[in-house]
């Protein structure tokens, strides 16, 4: 029996959006710390969602990463799995290492001074932007280039990693 339903490609579509709304919701709890600051139970509610958002984003990373080796991909539809992987990767270790700051911030360091939640709030928001990122480029994965929901040919080139991920430049 197995764990993947017969719809789905593989797991990577059932993990992806478990991030997403862990992390919306945390930064989202955490504004309202920064205006609640008094409230530490709001701040280390936004610190266990972090947390779990980012194991989650762990998930979505390495399920994705085996289902983007597994596929057989056309040159165009590689540049786009490539892209998406580079948000990925830079938005996933991203927020592993957030959620860890933020629960020293919590847990050890007890720092409730409104310029530390104030600047933690918007670092967390340059991470929603880089989430934003990653998420934009796998709905085109999807919806561009019908990549999960059309068959997968049986010949071609398979996607691999990359040497060095490729930073976008914009002119």
């Amino acid at each position: 029996m197995s764990l993947i339903p017969d719809w789905a490609p593989n797991i990577h579509p059932l993990f992806v959006h478990f991030p997403i709304s862990l992390l919306l919701v945390a930064t989202t709890v955490d504004g309202v710390g920064a205006c609640l600051p008094s409230r530490a139970s709001v701040r280390d509610t936004a610190t266990w969602l972090y947390c779990g958002g980012a194991l989650m984003a762990m998930a979505a990373y390495f399920s994705g990463l085996g289902a983007a080796e597994a596929m057989r991909v056309g040159p165009e539809e590689s540049a786009a799995v490539t892209a998406h992987f580079a948000w990925a990767d830079r938005t996933t270790w991203f927020f592993v290492v957030f959620s860890s700051f933020r629960m020293a911030m919590s847990y050890i360091w007890h720092s409730t001074t409104r310029w530390v939640v104030i600047a933690s709030v918007l670092v967390a928001l340059s991470g929603v932007g880089m989430l934003a990122a990653a998420a934009e480029h796998g709905g085109r994965l999807v919806f561009e280039h019908g990549l999960g929901v059309a068959p997968i040919p049986a010949s071609g080139p398979r996607w691999t990693i990359p040497r060095r991920i490729p930073v976008e430049r914009t002119p």
